[in-house]
């Protein structure tokens, strides 16, 4: 039996939605389904090296997607710095490489309170007047 990855897709609009995905072969292929185009994968972490997350995004987003302004909190919340620039379309959160360079599942305290995290900005972001 093939080993799956738990992680999370969030979208622009702050939705959040649990995810099965293939570990290994057709990982990507997957992840490409979920972020509507070409797989780029990005790695973040604090300066010392901890809390590391991946996320995989659309690489033509910027182009052809809009901001993901939750995305983009998140990412800038767990390296406690800003990033230089905005994430874009919908961003699959997955855990960091280990040491064979395998993603891992997303990692549980963050999932616990993914909830609650985007409840707090859907304030700041919310689109309705």
């Amino acid at each position: 039996m093939s080993r799956t990855l738990h992680a999370v897709r969030l979208d622009v609009d702050g939705t959040l939605t649990d995810l099965q995905l293939p570990a290994g072969k057709g990982l990507v292929e997957a992840l490409r389904e979920h972020v509507d185009g070409w797989v780029e994968i990005a790695h973040y972490s604090r300066a010392d090296g901890t809390r590391r997350i991946s996320v995989a995004l659309d690489g033509d987003s910027a182009l052809t997607k809009p901001e993901n302004l939750y995305a983009t909190s998140l990412i800038n919340t767990i390296r406690m710095r800003q990033l230089s620039y905005c994430l874009y379309g919908p961003a699959v959160l997955l855990g960091a490489l280990d040491d064979s360079r395998r993603h891992t599942d997303i990692p549980a305290p963050l999932h616990e309170h993914l909830p609650q995290i985007l409840a707090a900005l859907k304030d700041r972001y919310s689109t309705s007047a």
